[in-house]
């Protein structure tokens, strides 16, 4: 391996053991505290977020300790075809479902913020919240899953290369061209309008309405999403740029370590987003510190310090 890439393995395996164990931790306390809770879990904001965290759990069990051992041998192993397929819906398949979802999920804060009565009635809110996040799971799984299925390579997977080189269906020009427009570069600049359009929306009616009271009611779930799509916007941006520039016309391979940086921030947003929901939750926030102290208490109460009367 050469003193690059053994820098780059170092460096990716010292960010992975910190944070992989603890995200895994705190995505299994989210799921137990989001289904738990009645009011948590009636939360129609919290309803993106749980899909969110289900679909990172494939980045965390899957993509990342591919990668990882890639970057330990030089090379994918197990060297069979399923080891590419799996890795290639893990990482790109995944990756790209967490796009559409970041980019509907800013579409819906809009609405939940600034049209909430349009999801007062059962079938309202079933056409508006429950259809399209529901869809958009469906459609990632089921695109993703029949295209890698249908496009084979037929012994052209590159087991020399990080994630096999590329998925097989991109050499079908319509059907990648389809894919990297609409599931990898479109949602960046969806969330980005949405996100941006919400802060300068909320500021003008806060200056002119003088609705505190409101506001009061939506600023933690404001917080909230800006908080995670901020998290997605800083570590997806660069590999978003770098689609974008291998789209018109960039050579794979020609942007150096950038590529290499590039998809290895992608890691961080499954690895963080955990971390983010909850410190935008404050009761389950609360929980967990209530059970680090009451486990501190426990920990600090030996036999030989209990007196008996």
């Amino acid at each position: 391996m050469e003193t690059s890439a053994k820098e780059a393995f170092n460096v990716e395996q010292t960010f992975t053991t910190l944070l992989r164990i603890p995200a895994l931790t705190c995505s299994l306390i989210l799921f137990f505290y989001l289904f738990t809770e009645r009011n948590l879990r009636r939360s129609l904001n919290n309803h993106v977020i749980i899909a969110l965290l289900i679909i990172g759990l494939f980045s965390q069990l899957m993509d990342i300790p591919f990668y990882l051992n890639y970057l330990r041998i030089n090379y994918v192993w197990p060297p069979i075809p399923v080891t590419c397929i799996l890795w290639w819906f893990s990482a790109t398949g995944i990756s790209n479902l967490t796009n559409i979802l970041m980019a509907w999920a800013s579409v819906e804060q809009y609405i939940l913020v600034f049209h909430d009565r349009w999801l007062l009635n059962r079938k309202k809110c079933l056409l508006i919240h429950d259809f399209p996040l529901f869809g958009i799971v469906l459609y990632g799984f089921i695109f993703y899953i029949t295209i890698f299925k249908i496009f084979s390579c037929d012994n052209m997977y590159t087991y020399e290369w990080d994630r096999c080189l590329y998925p097989c269906f991109y050499q079908n020009g319509l059907l990648g061209l389809y894919d990297t427009v609409s599931n990898s570069i479109l949602p960046t600049p969806i969330i980005t309008i949405c996100s941006i359009g919400l802060v300068i929306r909320v500021i003008e009616q806060r200056q002119t309405l003088h609705r505190h009271v409101e506001w009061r009611k939506y600023r933690k779930m404001i917080i909230q999403m800006l908080s995670i799509t901020e998290t997605f916007l800083i570590f997806n941006l660069p590999v978003t740029c770098l689609v974008l520039a291998h789209f018109c016309g960039l050579p794979n391979g020609s942007a150096g370590q950038f590529e290499f940086y590039a998809y290895y921030l992608c890691h961080f947003i499954s690895l963080l987003t955990p971390f983010v929901c909850v410190s935008s939750m404050h009761k389950v926030r609360k929980r967990i510190k209530q059970l680090i102290m009451f486990r501190t208490v426990n920990n600090t109460i030996t036999p030989g310090q209990i007196s008996f009367p």
